[in-house]
């Protein structure tokens, strides 16, 4: 990642990501998938790669409030704003200034690894994969997720189409809907460095199964969110 991209991170998009993205129906629904497939009932430790703002971090503290949690991402202000939510849970976790190519934790460090709409934003993803599988323990549990298409204007117009079905089926007044939907578009503006950034790179099931298959993992599924266009990889250490 670039400086400009960091810079841009840690500035832009970070700042503005809880008032846009998560807010999502589909957003919420890709995250529920995610830790629904993580299977958190009997896990001791998670790594959140790639944590962002703490949106993953904080669901997964609801999911299983005694799990152990550590966090890493390149971004200051993501950081910060992971340690301000869990100031307001009440609880704290390892969070780290961290490369997902170079993740500084000991071999089987976890039972649990998430990494969500990371791999979107690296020109390899094979380092970053490496070092999650590295970092599980023996039947270690991780949750992958790749971009299934290329981010744009047909990604945007499906989440807007979508989030107006949901909130008019919620029962809001069509006026409301439609000024809270103008309001993010503005918002969104922000994001056009983002769609159109150089080097985005998609990913088939056939290429994700090319990648996993060169490491010590074991029942390995793969399922596609379409509605977000991501492919949501899941599987287990050796």
């Amino acid at each position: 990642m670039g400086a400009f991209q960091k810079a841009y991170f840690d500035l832009v998009y970070n700042p503005l990501y809880d008032a846009t993205t998560a807010r999502l129906s589909r957003y919420k629904t890709l995250q529920q998938k995610c830790l629904q497939a993580l299977d958190l009932g009997e896990a001791r430790s998670l790594l959140c790669v790639g944590l962002g703002t703490g949106n993953e971090l904080t669901a997964a503290l609801q999911a299983a409030p005694r799990i152990r949690i550590s966090g890493i991402d390149l971004s200051p202000s993501a950081l910060a704003s992971s340690r301000r939510k869990l100031r307001r849970a009440g609880r704290t976790a390892d969070l780290q200034i961290m490369d997902a190519a170079v993740i500084r934790y000991p071999d089987g460090s976890f039972d649990r690894a998430l990494c969500v709409h990371v791999l979107d934003f690296v020109e390899d993803p094979w380092p970053a994969v490496q070092e999650i599988v590295r970092v599980l323990e023996p039947g270690g549990r991780f949750v992958v997720t790749f971009p299934s298409r290329l981010e744009g204007t047909a990604l945007g117009v499906a989440l807007a189409r979508d989030e107006v079905r949901t909130s008019l089926r919620s029962g809001r007044h069509p006026l409301a809907v439609v000024g809270d939907l103008l309001s993010k578009f503005a918002i969104g503006l922000a994001y056009v460095p983002l769609l159109a950034r150089t080097g985005h790179r998609t990913f088939s099931e056939q290429q994700v199964r090319r990648l996993f298959e060169r490491l010590p993992v074991r029942g390995l599924a793969i399922e596609e969110e379409l509605a977000y266009q991501d492919l949501i990889v899941t599987g287990e250490r050796v």
